[in-house]
Order: C-alpha cells, then structure tokens, then sequence
C-alpha cells in the first residue's frame, strides 16, 4: 500500500514537471517565431532603406518612400531622370488594422513611368492608385495588433531614418518592437532647397 502511495506521487509530480517542461518550450517556440517576424519584417525594411533615396512621408500608420529604379551613370539624360520621381519608384508602407497587417504597395504596373513631384500629398496618391486597382500589395508582418510609423519633425529633404513601432496581437504581453532603419545617403530631391 505505502509503495503504491510513493509510485502515485512520483508519477504525479513526473507529471507536473514534464507540464511545466512543455509550457516553457512552447513559450520559446512563440517567442522564437516572434522573433523570426520581426527579423523579416526588418530584412524588408533594410532593402527597400538601403535602395531608397529619400523616405516622402511618415506619419502615422503610413509611410512613402522612393527607391529609384535606374542607375546612375552621370549623363544628363540619366540625370534628369534620375531626379525625377516616378511612380514606379515609389513603396508605400503602411499599417492595415483590418488584415492586422503592416503591407507595402507599389504600382502594378512596373513601366509606369509619371513623373510625381515632390509636393504631392502621398497617402492620397495611394488611395487613388489603389481605387484603380493599380496597386499590388504585400505582407510585410502579419498579426499586428497596432503599429505606427514615428518622425519628429518630419522633413522629406533631411529626414534619414523610417521608424515603425509595431506590437503582435498574439503575444500575451502584447510585445513592442521596433521595425526601421536610417537611408544610406540622402540624395536630395532637386525641389529640397
């Protein structure tokens, strides 16, 4: 009777510990497929910083950049067209609260080159670019719970650095991470005084 008494309790707290042992791995496991999220959602963040040439807009849950398609070899032709926005050129980032998502957009159509001046409000372009369904889109992070694109100050002709604040919806703390990175070189647009 004793020894069945002693087996009962061993089992039973071999039991408890292998519990703790699978809820502890488990929570590496989230925090490890966290961290993978973040880690890509910053890998995509890096490559369109390090092509980009100016960061437009950011503000927000929206964020506009210009990453230039063409190479600069210094004739005046490429020059000036290298100066001008096009809409090919342009990434529009931003927070969708509907997808839980933070997406980048650019245009379908990848020979369209009309030129965009520097003035242009950016979240409309998009908008109106999107209602014409010229706009295709992709995930950058999903299960996003909110996520918000911070400048202070913002100026497009000095502005160096793409802050995006972002918190998982499936983490019980709620995690907070930060997504971004500062441009190469700012290349000034020839509008920036």
């Amino acid at each position: 009777m004793v020894s069945a008494v002693v087996t009962a309790v061993v089992a039973a707290s071999v039991v408890t510990t292998m519990a703790a042992v699978r809820l502890g791995l488990e929570g590496q496991d989230d925090a490890a497929r966290a961290t993978a999220r973040i880690a890509r959602a910053q890998a995509r963040a890096a490559d369109h910083l390090f092509r980009a040439r100016m960061i437009l807009e950011q503000e927000g849950t929206f964020c506009a950049l210009w990453v230039p398609s063409e190479e600069f070899d210094a004739s005046p032709t490429n020059a000036a067209e290298y100066d001008a926005i096009h809409r090919e050129e342009l990434r529009f980032w931003s927070f969708d609260p509907v997808a839980q998502a933070v997406v980048v957009e650019r245009t379908a159509n990848r020979d369209d080159r009309t030129q965009v001046a520097l003035s242009t409000d950016w979240e409309s372009l998009r908008d109106s670019l999107a209602a014409q369904g010229a706009l295709e889109r992709s995930v950058v992070i999903d299960g996003v719970s909110a996520a918000a694109f911070r400048a202070s100050g913002f100026d497009p002709c000095s502005d160096r650095r793409m802050a995006l604040s972002v918190e998982l919806a499936d983490e019980p703390e709620g995690g907070a991470y930060e997504v971004g990175g500062a441009l190469e070189v700012l290349m000034e647009h020839p509008s920036c005084d």
